[in-house]
């Protein structure tokens, strides 16, 4: 049999030696077996370890900026496969051996635990808890990718037999439940704050705590609960726990969440905010979320202590996706809410006028789409950042006067190369650092928010009879909107909404989910749990971009000279941009029967006869 790299997987590591040597490596975290995790300070070392793993930004590259060009909020040349139905039966390999040897390292922390009971300080106990939570973590990573799936509750790689391979997957909602038994163990390990300082334990969000489990319980209950009642009927849910699971939510934030005395970032609370998007745009511009107790787990950069990125850089350059030219979606854009309530009909000749579609609107909107006097590189190779500005080109005069009277004109990337180029015309804003530097970044990535678990507890809420009220409302959506200069109005349907069916409260729920966590990782996920990629297939589902026609003021920004260049834009017939129109002609082709759940690996199945493949995917050849 021919060996692969998706081999390598926490669960192969079962494997024969005389298949692989899998079962001879040690994590890389520590050097020894016996008598290792003994103290404090070598349980540290190896937990400290295990945090590389998360999803923050690396030296070089977008990370979670960029990933959602796995949805509709990023339009990309280089567009997701996924989504186009373009997967083959190894799509799922890099997956399940990141997951798996992420849970393979984690249980060998419990295999190896020797602390002496007499030992066992509240930092002792408090690390045992990030391991609990480091393991449920990488659980729900393998259960929004694969569905069911083997428990790795134990470190299974001693003697290993080709026997001792068959184990079967659990069911996706058991699979849940374990996730959630793991999250009540960290919470019971993990010690409470001081009294007389944040919530988020003595290091200020810096480490794995009470309230991020908290968080990461609402995430998983409302994942498998939205996911088992929107796919009720169909091959990837063979039953609906859906109202146990919303009740999870509702209970983990009654017990753990809102009792920790977490707040919002606000302008009343934020000495350096001035507008109203300001408040929002700090928690990702920042290099010290210490004093913000809505920034609940994050990591801090320092360019002295060699630990940096560059995405700022990148950012301020007008780069969404580091493989090619992308662009904000327009319907991201669409999504926001103007000021005082209301949604906007994108179909309105005024929001042809590149300017007039950030007038009066949701604060975050300004804060994560770049408009006119949001800081901008322009250009690779600048030196300097200066305020995006579109206005009329000015073409009046002698060359010399040209330049001068329109020296101040900065437009998006339209006519930029490679990953620079913007396709939409909307670059991302959320997470420039505004007081610009050349070179290494040092802005702080945070992982749990309490605003999303405000999200979770609302939908949840609303999709349990009887259950959402005022008192949700006001300590849920409300002060969100609050936050981001909004004001709440009852909820009505929305003609333009890209998902049917929903109550007027759940669109507004889900829209306001896009507003608040957009760019930051979470929409493939929803878009799986609700079942809606199918509304991503057909023409209108590729997206479009900003309108470019000749009486636009984006298309009169640009120099008569550019003129040219603007031809090679495509757009539609109406003159919006419509930059995937070559490569996905007929929309994305997801395969709504399959594309749900990633394949799991041949050699997986071809060792362990107790799992079995995912819907669509059995008679799939490469």
């Amino acid at each position: 049999m021919k060996k692969k790299i998706i081999i390598l997987t926490a669960f192969m590591g079962l494997l024969l030696s005389a298949c692989s040597d899998f079962l001879d490596r040690k994590p890389l975290t520590q050097p020894e077996d016996k008598g290792f995790l003994v103290g404090r300070e070598q349980l540290e070392n190896y937990i400290n370890g295990l945090y590389s793993a998360l999803p923050t930004p690396t030296q070089f590259g977008m990370s979670v900026r960029g990933e959602e060009v796995n949805s509709d909020n990023i339009l990309a040349e280089k567009y997701d496969k996924r989504l186009n139905g373009e997967n083959n039966q190894f799509s799922g390999a890099t997956d399940w051996e990141k997951g798996y040897q992420n849970l393979r390292n984690v249980n060998y922390f419990f295999y190896h635990y020797e602390v002496p009971e007499n030992l066992e300080t509240d930092e002792v106990l408090s690390l045992r808890g990030e391991a609990y939570f480091l393991r449920a973590y990488w659980h729900f990573y393998l259960l929004t990718r694969f569905g069911d799936i083997p428990i790795m509750d134990d470190f299974w790689d001693g003697n290993a037999t080709l026997e001792g391979l068959q184990i079967p997957a659990s069911k996706r909602s058991d699979v849940a439940r374990f996730i959630l038994s793991d999250l009540k163990a960290a919470i019971g390990e993990i010690p409470e704050a001081k009294a007389s300082l944040f919530p988020r334990s003595k290091y200020s969000g810096l480490r794995i705590n009470k309230e991020a489990a908290a968080i990461l319980a609402m995430r998983v209950a409302l994942y498998e609960g939205s996911w088992e009642k929107y796919h009720k009927g169909t091959d990837f849910a063979k039953e609906d726990n859906s109202a146990e699971f919303f009740q999870e939510v509702l209970n983990w934030g009654d017990q753990q969440l809102f009792p920790a005395g977490l707040t919002l970032n606000t302008k009343e609370t934020d000495d350096e905010a001035v507008n109203p998007e300001d408040a929002f745009a700090h928690l990702f511009n920042k290099g010290d979320y210490s004093q913000i107790s809505e920034a609940v787990f994050w990591k801090k950069y320092s360019v002295d202590g060699g630990v940096y990125h560059v995405l700022g850089q990148l950012l301020a350059g007008g780069v969404i996706d580091n493989q090619g030219p992308a662009g904000l979606s327009k319907s991201l854009v669409d999504n926001y809410l103007n000021a005082d309530g209301s949604f906007i009909n994108p179909e309105d000749e005024k929001y042809k006028d590149f300017n007039q579609m950030f007038e009066g609107r949701d604060g975050r909107l300004l804060a994560t789409v770049m408009h006119t006097g949001s800081k901008f590189r322009s250009a690779a190779g600048s030196k300097a950042a200066k305020p995006m500005n579109v206005k009329a080109y000015d073409a009046t005069g002698t060359e010399e006067e040209m330049k001068e009277k329109n020296a101040d004109i900065v437009c998006p990337n339209l006519t930029g190369d490679g990953k620079y180029k913007s396709v939409t015309g909307f670059h991302i804003n959320l997470g420039i650092d505004t007081a610009y530097v050349e070179g290494n970044c040092e802005t702080g990535i945070i992982l749990f928010r309490y605003a999303e678990g405000l999200l979770c507890y609302a939908e949840a809420a609303a999709e349990l009879e009887g259950k959402w009220n005022d008192a949700v409302l006001n300590k849920t959506l409300k002060p969100l909107r609050e936050r981001a200069g909004v004001t709440w109005v009852e909820p009505k349907a929305d003609p333009n909404f890209p998902f049917t069916g929903l109550t007027p409260l759940l669109q507004e729920i889900r829209r306001e989910r896009r507003s608040e966590l957009a760019l930051q990782g979470f929409r493939l996920d929803d878009l799986m749990r609700w079942a809606e990629a199918g509304t991503l297939k057909g023409m209108k589902g590729r997206g479009r971009g900003a309108y470019l026609g000749e009486d636009g003021i984006l298309y009169q920004s640009y120099s008569p000279k550019d003129h040219e260049t603007l031809k090679s834009v495509l757009v539609d017939n109406d003159k919006w941009m419509d930059p995937l129109q070559q490569y996905l002609p007929n929309g994305y082709l997801f395969n709504l029967n399959r594309d749900y759940l990633l394949p799991i690996p041949q050699d997986e199945l071809q060792m362990n006869h107790q799992i079995h493949q995912n819907p669509g995917w059995e008679t799939v050849s490469e």
